[in-house]
């Protein structure tokens, strides 16, 4: 029995959806400034201004990160990317893993603008721009 339950551990971990790989953390790294969240039951926006928050995420080269919120520390961490197929979307996208917060989908990510989202159902939407 045990060695059933082991062959089906085995099984699963090999062919598991989550794709561990070293992917390149430079696009996400930088200081990023919160713009705005839409989502939530009532499809809500809010807003610095909406919410009076001042919110840097800092991403590092060495995968660690700070969240403060108007100047104070409110998380921090390391974090990495890893592929993975969207619960929402049904295909493969980048995923950022926070050590101590939620993990969020990549949605979009240029030069000057990150894009977040919870995907999940009635998830947030996360949009910062790079400081």
């Amino acid at each position: 029995m045990k060695n059933l339950i082991f062959a089906i551990f085995a099984v699963l971990a090999v062919f598991s959806c989550r794709s561990e790989d070293d992917t390149d953390v430079s696009p996400v790294v930088g200081e990023w400034e919160w713009v705005s969240s839409i989502g939530g039951v009532g499809n809500t926006t809010e807003t610095p201004a909406s919410s009076g928050k001042t919110i840097i995420m800092k991403l590092d080269s060495d995968k660690k990160y700070t969240i403060t919120t108007n100047g104070t520390v409110n998380n921090e961490g390391t974090f990495s990317l890893y592929k993975n197929v969207s619960n929402l979307e049904h295909y493969e996208r980048v995923y950022i893993d926070f050590s101590n917060a939620p993990d969020q989908m990549i949605v979009n990510n240029e030069e000057k603008t990150l894009i977040l989202s919870d995907d999940v159902n009635d998830g947030y939407t996360y949009t910062y721009k790079k400081k």
